[in-house]
């Protein structure tokens, strides 16, 4: 069994089941990566993929598992070369943190300054997306750690701890009407048109839950994936949002107001999430520690035993 062969069975599948493209992304011709793959069948005892006739159209049962073990392997082959160039030093090397816009811009900043005083020869590496994208990220051994509330559902072989609670406000221009409005309901705040986040964001989901949970239809006008542009938009009086608190500073948003909204939104837990077989170096957990101090290397690396002994 070589890595080629198993490149192989990525390269087919993500290729939509094409030899030829394989092949080609590959730089070795349709017949060798058709030899390649029989070699590998022959030599695990089952078929990977489903046939008709002379073309490959899909993944046998057992195929998709041999897929998700081809994966394994190589990005653990990966990380083997990876260590070449962090062996040098526990405090030098490359941490990939992946997590949504609002974390990186607003909760993450003063942890970065300080991990960065902390490890100078560290390179920090930000991917931003939803959390959905994040998760996938770190099953992938693109992403080391992850920061962002848990999509539906979870990828299998993710360890997940909290690191803080997320809670929210409403934002709306100076002088609106909801400002002098007494405590707010969902039927006041259906009244007024609705900026909100798109539903692949935690933050978008709550809202129209709850909405839902009332009976209450929002007069939504504007989906967004980024704070700012939201502010933006209700700054400039296209409508109010129900916004992460952390990401509204009345000395800096001095043209927003906000009110509390705990009794319409409950808060959702941003969670720190590692794939649970992953080698991390011991800057990663001391970046961990920054975020949420509770959770120390001993903690997590017990948290992660636990996990794979189920």
């Amino acid at each position: 069994m070589t890595f080629q062969q198993l490149r192989c069975v990525r390269q087919v599948v993500e290729n939509g089941f094409s030899v030829s493209r394989a092949a080609e992304a590959l730089h070795t011709t349709q017949p060798g990566v058709s030899k390649m793959i029989r070699g590998l069948e022959k030599e695990i005892g089952v078929e990977v993929f489903v046939r008709s006739g002379n073309r490959l159209t899909g993944l046998t049962d057992a195929g998709r598992e041999a897929l998700v073990l081809c994966e394994r392997v190589l990005q653990d082959a990966r990380a083997l070369k990876r260590l070449r160039e962090e062996v040098p030093s526990d405090s030098e090397g490359t941490l990939r943190v992946g997590t949504t816009h609002v974390h990186a811009r607003y909760s993450l900043i003063g942890v970065t300054r300080r991990f960065l005083a902390v490890y100078p020869k560290v390179k920090l590496e930000f991917t931003v997306g939803s959390p959905a994208q994040i998760l996938a990220g770190v099953m992938g051994g693109t992403i080391d750690i992850a920061l962002c509330t848990l999509p539906d559902p979870v990828p299998k072989g993710v360890v997940s701890v909290d690191a803080y609670d997320i809670e929210r406000c409403l934002i709306v221009p100076p002088r609106h009407p909801l400002l002098k409005a007494g405590k707010l309901t969902m039927e006041k705040l259906a009244r007024w048109p609705l900026i909100t986040y798109d539903s692949s964001y935690t933050s978008g989901s709550v809202v129209q839950r709850e909405f839902q949970r009332c009976g209450v239809t929002p007069w939504v006008v504007m989906r967004a994936m980024d704070a700012s542009i939201i502010k933006a938009y209700v700054a400039a009086g296209m409508g109010v949002a129900v916004l992460q608190k952390m990401a509204f500073d009345p000395a800096v948003d001095k043209d927003l107001r906000a009110l509390p909204v705990d009794h319409l939104f409950p808060a959702s837990s941003a969670m720190i999430s590692l794939r649970r077989d992953h080698l991390l170096k011991p800057f990663a957990f001391d970046f961990i520690h920054m975020v949420a101090p509770k959770w120390s290397r001993k903690a997590i690396e017990a948290r992660m035993a636990t996990t794979l002994s189920r």
